[in-house]
């Protein structure tokens, strides 16, 4: 009977009538393997995957985006959820703003993103020259915060990144704006979808075995390998930013991102998510936006950055990307639910979530650009060889400089554990490595170990 009941609820779960499952991802930035309350969200993509034909539509909500983040009328960054109330505030926040109703939940940090990527053999990726001027300052700080050791880039154009070199493309944001950055998470995901799909199944057991310990989720290991056997039928169809319409303001003494209008940007978003046609908000959802509007004066609504059509209206869904080999498929489905109201999450004060961003604002600006290590002596070792010789280099194994090189700190300070599964330990036996990740150093591993030897350590 116990048995009964409970294929009796996963069956209702994956078969309900709308079609859709929705999941809301968000990727942090702990130095200390925190995924809860007090991390701080650089991440938060919604997930909508129809559970029939397989498709998947990326959503990424800028994490500037001015909305209300408590039951408390407390307006904020979104991303100001989290880090108050941890996934249960964020998606509850999420739910509340945008009138949908989130099934299931994924946090990672970029530890795991590291080793999902070493264990799928790498992506590749076609570097701008700004993206490339950037982007070695930020291997370097990702081999430090994650204890996982990489080398440097030696030009722009394609390149084949490993775990860490695609961690930093993907957090890069200083050449352009916090748009442009979730684009380029968006691509590294697609990447890895695609590597995902052409997977054999000790791959993916492998990948799920690797990178499940290191999230907080409400998704079971079961349902994960479940996936993982017809990893073929899903792919990724469309992907877009969040909101569609908007204007970067400052509210206070914070830059924000204002959707114009967000109640319009919702109706597209439900078009984009759902394929729902002539989506009416619910009146929750209205006064939020209509308290954006007093606050901010954008009372407007605008044209979708992408399409260059208006927000919400007739025909325009929003997509922005569309995955190069994926065909569109006609998926009309019933309106998703409204979430339904629950009681707030308690947060903490206004004043640690400030200190916090002006710690994580610093931070960031201390990352230049290559050329200002060229002309500053006291730039790292690493970036100080980068000449312009370099960028022009072929990306081969016999003429990579051994001084681009980056091995991990002997102890693993990413998260506190120096003795992880997966990459760096054990072989994954995808022979889609390259030979030149034999160059990495695993984490934990003393110089006095002998590094283990080919793909996946």
């Amino acid at each position: 009977m116990a048995a009964a009941v409970i294929a009796g609820v996963w069956a209702f779960h994956w078969f309900r009538d709308d079609g859709y499952w929705t999941i809301a991802v968000f990727g942090v930035d702990s130095r200390d393997g925190n995924t809860g309350k007090g991390a701080l969200s650089d991440v938060e993509m919604l997930c909508s995957i129809h559970r029939k034909t397989g498709e998947i539509r990326l959503l990424s909500v800028f994490r500037d985006t001015y909305l209300r983040i408590d039951q408390k009328e407390d307006f904020d960054k979104i991303n100001e959820a989290y880090f108050l109330g941890g996934p249960e505030q964020a998606i509850k926040a999420l739910e509340d703003n945008l009138d949908l109703q989130i099934d299931d939940y994924a946090t990672f940090n970029w530890k795991a993103v590291v080793d999902a990527i070493n264990v799928l053999g790498g992506v590749d990726i076609d570097i701008t020259d700004k993206e490339f001027a950037y982007i070695n300052s930020f291997i370097t700080e990702t081999v430090n915060s994650t204890g996982v050791g990489s080398y440097q880039l030696e030009h722009s154009g394609m390149n084949h990144l490993d775990g860490v070199q695609a961690v930093a493309y993907a957090r890069l944001r200083l050449m352009d704006t916090d748009f442009n950055r979730t684009e380029r998470q968006r691509k590294v995901l697609g990447q890895a979808m695609e590597k995902a799909k052409n997977s054999d199944l000790k791959t993916l057991t492998t990948l799920i075995g690797t990178v499940y310990p290191q999230t907080k989720t409400s998704i079971g290991v079961d349902n994960l390998a479940g996936m993982a056997k017809n990893a073929k039928k899903y792919y990724i169809s469309q992907t877009s930013g969040f909101p569609f319409s908007h204007q970067e303001i400052k509210i206070g003494k914070k830059a924000c991102v204002v959707p114009t209008t967000l109640e319009s940007n919702v109706i597209q978003l439900h078009s984009f998510l759902y394929n729902t046609e002539n989506y009416v908000p619910s009146e929750n959802l209205k006064s939020i936006s209509t308290h954006i509007i007093e606050v901010s004066g954008l009372g407007e609504p605008g044209k979708d950055i992408e399409s260059g059509k208006n927000v919400g209206a007739e025909g325009n869904n929003g997509g922005g990307q569309t995955q190069a080999g994926s065909s569109q498929q006609n998926t009309s489905e019933s309106p998703k639910p409204t979430a339904q109201e629950t009681q707030p999450t308690e947060t903490e004060s206004e004043s640690s979530v400030e200190n916090t961003e002006e710690s994580t604002s610093e931070t960031e600006e201390t990352i230049q650009p290559i050329e200002s290590y060229e002309n500053n002596e006291e730039g790292s070792g690493s970036e100080s060889e980068t000449e312009e010789s370099d960028r022009n280099h072929n990306n081969s194994e016999e003429t990579r400089d051994p001084d681009r090189v980056i091995e991990a700190p002997s102890e693993n300070t990413g998260n506190g554990n120096t003795e992880e599964n997966g990459p760096g330990v054990q072989n994954s036996g995808n022979n889609s490595h390259r030979e030149s990740n034999a160059s990495l150093e695993a984490p934990g591993q003393s110089k006095e170990e002998a590094p283990e030897q080919g793909p996946g350590v």
